[in-house]
Order: structure tokens, then C-alpha cells, then sequence
């Protein structure tokens, strides 16, 4: 690394941090504090090799010596942060739920390759960081996330073995709980149970209206008395036309990969 002073700016992105958060941190150990709509040095922030640059296009702004990126108080401040995937592990879920939930509760949002905090994310205490590789988005949160009410409450409607989905939805089994809150998480609209369009009475396990698609699910979940009616309405549904997904135990496990490439199929992305 050059030896040349660094502007605030350039040591959040040494540090793979965004500048906002790089002036917070700078404020919570004391080494600048606000001054009218400008920030100055501490005297703690003086001592660290903190001083000023004049310039023409910038006026006045703080810089601060190159060696200051290895300095402990920096290069530990997130040590006792959580990562989405040191979430998942305390709670003992998936990385890809926890994001889920953290969407869901309007903490983070999506960028293309990363995520963002919201500002309700952040009155929480996310803070949102970059990788210094990459620099690719990504949020981290307090210990104390972890006993957060609402946060605490999303994660028991998920892990409930009542098979009430995060939608509301009551379904018969811990398979169809998974499917339907694949749908949901994925923005796709669904109805669950929905008649279908025959003289029988045959109720399909998922809709999605949008696209007229059924999703059928074959597996442990149903009972075997449950399997005769699901034939025939198999048939029926072939036979008109509709557009069908099939899934089994097998895809239960790993909906991720299975669900988009079959639904792409349809020409419907998620």
C-alpha cells in the first residue's frame, strides 16, 4: 500500500467499508466528532496521525496516514459482528432462510450481487459493508440481534411444526410447508388447495394465477389414501392442457436448484 495520506473515503474502501459507515466508526472511537455540517478532528483523532487538507474543489477535509488501516481499534471493529451466515448457524437454518426472513422483515434488500440495509435494517444496528475484492454489498449485525423480538418471532413461524407457512397458509405436511414458502419468498404469487376447473371436486396443491401453472407435490407428505385422487387429477389436468410442476421428496430437498429450472421451463424466472 502506498505510503501517501488517506482521505476518509479511501480508508473505507481500504477497509471494505462504506464511507458513512467508515465516519460512524471514526465517531464511535473519538476520533472525529460532528461540527456544525462538518466533521473535525479529536484530539484522540489528532493523535492517531489524524490532520487536514486544504482543497480547492473539497475545501477542508480530514486525512490520515496509511498505517492507520493495521490499526487494531479498525481492523477488529466488526469482530464482534454477525454475518447472515453466523445468523443461520446461532439459529440453526440455512444462510438462504435467514436472508429470506431479513427481506421479508424489510431489514435488507437485494442488490445484484450483494445486500444492502434498509434504514428500518439499520435502526436495528445493521451495518452495511463491502468486500475490499469484490466489492460486492454485504450487511453485518450486533450480537444482540439474536434476541431480537420480531426477528425471533419470524424464525419460530418458520421452524413451527403446525405447517402454518409465512403467508398465512395452513398446509397438511412439512413438505408442502417448504414449497409454499419457496413461493412466497420468491415473490410468486400462489393459492394453495384452490379447486380446479373439473366436475370433481379435486383440489390442486398449489396455483400459481399469473401463469395458470399447478404445482402437484407426490411424495411422503400425502397419505396413501390420498394418492388414487391424485392420480386422476393428474390425468385430468394432462388432458386439459394445464400447465404442471411435479415434485417429489427428492426435489423437497433441494428447491433452490429444482423449482427454478423446472418453473424456467414455462418461461417464468425467479
Amino acid at each position: 500500500m502506498s505510503d501517501s495520506p488517506l482521505s476518509t473515503s479511501a480508508l473505507a474502501k481500504a477497509l471494505g467499508k462504506t464511507t458513512k459507515q467508515m465516519f460512524a466508526e471514526l465517531e464511535t472511537l473519538c476520533w472525529i466528532e460532528r461540527a456544525d455540517d462538518s466533521w473535525k478532528l479529536t484530539s484522540k483523532g489528532e493523535f492517531e496521525g489524524g490532520s487536514y487538507r486544504e482543497s480547492q474543489k473539497f475545501g477542508r477535509y480530514i486525512i490520515w496516514p496509511s498505517t492507520v488501516v493495521s490499526h487494531n481499534a479498525l481492523s477488529n471493529a466488526d469482530s464482534h459482528l454477525l454475518t447472515s451466515t453466523k445468523l443461520a448457524k446461532f439459529f440453526s437454518f440455512t444462510r438462504k432462510q435467514i436472508d429470506q426472513i431479513l427481506v421479508e422483515l424489510g431489514w435488507v434488500l437485494p442488490s445484484r450481487k450483494g445486500w444492502l440495509v434498509t434504514k428500518q435494517g439499520e435502526l436495528e444496528g445493521g451495518c452495511q459493508r463491502e468486500n475490499i475484492n469484490t466489492a460486492v454489498p454485504y450487511v453485518l449485525w450486533p450480537s444482540e440481534i439474536t434476541n431480537n423480538i420480531v426477528l425471533k418471532r419470524s424464525i419460530e413461524e418458520l421452524a413451527a411444526d403446525n405447517f402454518i407457512c409465512c403467508d398465512g397458509h395452513k398446509v397438511s405436511s412439512v413438505q408442502e410447508q417448504k414449497i409454499d414458502n419457496w413461493l412466497y419468498f420468491s415473490g410468486l404469487l400462489h393459492a394453495y388447495q384452490r379447486r380446479l376447473p373439473f366436475e370433481e371436486k379435486y383440489l390442486s396443491d398449489f396455483y400459481l394465477p399469473q401463469y395458470h401453472l399447478y404445482i402437484e407435490y407426490w411424495g411422503e407428505g400425502n397419505t396413501p389414501s390420498q394418492l388414487p385422487e391424485k392420480m386422476s387429477k393428474k390425468e385430468q389436468i394432462v388432458q386439459a392442457g394445464f400447465k404442471l410442476i411435479e415434485l417429489d421428496d427428492q426435489d423437497i430437498e433441494s428447491l433452490d436448484e429444482v423449482l427454478p429450472r423446472k418453473l424456467l421451463k414455462f418461461g417464468i424466472e425467479v
